[in-house]
């Protein structure tokens, strides 16, 4: 799997009324989005600036004044990036070194993500960089006990923005912030103040950075957001005997309890043997069979009994992208680490599923949840 060849893709999400519209506004402006091609459902539902269109042609790729290019998602996300490709070097021009796709404000980002990683066309040209999420810092709350699709949107992101920050005071920011880490504790949250947000603070989440021609497991897996409780000098861990433990579940939080009645996990499951192929295969697929719809994201790093090199995995709900090689050097030890955001699936389920397939005498020993708060960013 040649990384280094894939075009990046940022999606951005959030629910109605969110700030997603300012954003695309502010950021069309920025100098960094030249060849950028931004993807968005209903043109005319967006309101981008007229002022930065400088050819208008609705069935078409719109050029901006900026450099950037938008175009409108018709049917299916593989067919509108070939006809906008398609146009483009009709016209000469090169294809994008970027694409931004905007979802609408009640929809699910996951089939977006399911189709970058299934759809044959795009699996070779494009690879995932972000999740992006806008969270209206005045109805944020009650957005997300209220509706569904907002919880999920939060959970799969990768960074967080807390936007119209304006219209609370401090004192609010700081339970949204801290339910947002309950849900999605490894993702950046970052404060904006009428879109004013660099998009170079948004791009490189992704396992691979074309730019600087470098690996970023631990910026991308983040499983060090999962607290790891250390055993003592005597084996001993919050009371339970965990010396010859060989896996082992961090987390957070408690899980978070929404109006649905529907608790949704982040947890880091490790795995310090070496898994044999048959193990994680039969493994994924019972966990996907079961309760795949429930596995919001799942992300891991991996080491097998059969080859030298380290795998990256990443799977949205039932679907995975096929497991992609890395460099022995970019990671420093052989224990493998799976990432899981879930939806009403209990972290001691994943583990007592492995324990179907994993090698006899291997032990669990799952640590006391330990709350922790959420750091945030201000960008002005």
């Amino acid at each position: 799997m040649q990384l280094t060849k894939l075009t990046p893709v940022n999606v951005l999400t959030g629910f109605l009324g969110s700030g997603k519209t300012t954003l695309l506004n502010r950021w069309v402006r920025q100098a960094s989005m030249q060849n950028t091609l931004v993807v968005i459902n209903e043109f005319g539902a967006i309101g981008l600036d007229h002022q930065l269109i400088t050819q208008s042609d609705e069935q078409a790729v719109v050029e901006m004044s900026s450099g950037c290019l938008c175009c409108t998602l018709r049917g299916d996300l593989s067919r509108t990036l070939q006809q906008a490709i398609d146009e483009l070097q009709a016209k000469g021009k090169p294809a994008p070194s970027r694409v931004v796709i905007e979802t609408t404000g009640l929809a699910d980002p996951a089939p977006i993500l399911q189709m970058l990683m299934t759809d044959h066309w795009l699996a070779h040209r494009f690879q995932l960089d972000s999740v992006v999420c806008c969270v209206d810092a005045a109805n944020g709350e009650a957005t997300l006990q209220a509706h569904r699709e907002s919880q999920r949107q939060v959970a799969i992101a990768d960074r967080l923005l807390l936007t119209k920050i304006d219209l609370v005071d401090e004192g609010r920011l700081a339970p949204l912030a801290n339910q947002l880490a309950s849900i999605n504790p490894a993702a950046e949250q970052w404060q904006v103040l009428h879109g004013n947000l660099s998009p170079d603070l948004l791009v490189g989440a992704g396992i691979f950075r074309a730019d600087a021609k470098l690996y970023q497991v631990q910026q991308w897996l983040k499983a060090a957001s999962y607290r790891t409780h250390q055993a003592d000098a005597s084996g001993v861990i919050d009371g339970e005997d965990i010396s010859d433990a060989a896996l082992s579940i961090n987390s957070t939080s408690q899980p978070t309890l929404t109006r649905h009645g529907e608790h949704i996990n982040a947890f880091c499951f490790c795995v310090e043997p070496l898994i044999t192929p048959d193990a994680l295969e039969n493994w994924l697929d019972l966990l996907m069979s079961l309760m795949g719809e429930k596995m919001l994201r799942i992300k891991a790093i991996i080491h097998l009994t059969d080859r030298e090199e380290p795998l990256a995995l990443h799977g949205v709900q039932h679907i995975f992208h096929p497991p992609a090689p890395l460099p022995m050097n970019c990671v420093d030890d052989r224990i493998s680490r799976f990432v899981f955001i879930t939806q009403n699936v209990a972290p001691d389920t994943v583990a007592q599923l492995y324990r179907f397939f994993a090698p006899s005498g291997v032990s669990t020993e799952l640590p006391t949840r330990s709350p922790t708060t959420s750091s945030t960013h201000e960008a002005m």
